[in-house]
C-alpha cells in the first residue's frame, strides 16, 4: 500500500483546488507523485481529477508562467505579500551608522544591527545601502530617538 492510495475522490479534487490559490510546494509535489505513481503502476487516474490539476497548469503556462510555476513547485516573484520591512530597515541602518560614529568597525556595527533585531548580516547590508547616506547627515539624538521608536512598536 502507497501513501497515497487512501485519499479519495472528493479529497483529491478538494486538494488541488486548495493548491489553485495556495502556494505549498510540498502538497503541490505529493499531487504530482501520487499521478506518477498510479499512471507508472498503469492504475486508474479519475479523469475528471486529472483534468482539474491539468486545466489550470496549462491556462497558468499560457499566462507566461514556467512549468514549475504552474505546478505550484516554485514562487511566481511578486505574487506574495511580503510583510513591510522599512520600519526595520531604517533602525537597522540607525543602528550601524551609531555604531560606526562611536568607533565600531564596518563589520562589527552591522553584526550588531543583525544581532539586535535577529536579522541576518546580509539584510543588514541592504538597509544601509537604502539608509546609510541619508542617515549619516542626522544628529545622534534623532537617530537614537528612531531605534527607540522602533524597539517600543515591535
Amino acid at each position: 500500500m502507497r501513501k497515497w492510495d487512501d485519499v479519495t475522490h472528493g479529497g483529491l479534487l478538494s486538494i488541488i483546488e486548495y493548491l489553485k490559490c495556495n502556494f505549498d510546494p510540498e502538497l503541490s509535489r505529493k499531487v504530482i507523485e501520487l499521478f506518477h505513481e498510479r499512471m507508472q503502476d498503469d492504475e486508474y487516474v479519475a479523469p475528471d481529477v486529472l483534468y482539474a490539476l491539468m486545466k489550470h497548469v496549462f491556462a497558468r503556462i499560457m499566462e507566461g508562467q514556467s512549468a514549475d510555476q504552474a505546478f505550484g513547485l516554485k514562487r511566481i516573484k511578486g505574487k506574495y505579500s511580503r510583510t513591510d520591512t522599512y520600519e526595520r530597515d531604517m533602525h537597522a541602518a540607525a543602528i550601524v551608522v551609531l555604531n560606526l560614529r562611536k568607533g565600531c568597525k564596518w563589520l562589527d556595527a552591522v553584526a550588531d544591527a543583525s544581532e539586535t533585531l535577529n536579522i541576518s548580516e546580509s539584510t543588514v547590508k541592504r538597509a544601509c545601502d537604502d539608509f546609510r547616506e541619508g542617515f549619516e547627515l542626522l544628529p545622534d539624538d534623532v537617530l537614537m530617538q528612531m531605534t527607540s521608536h522602533y524597539a517600543r512598536s515591535t
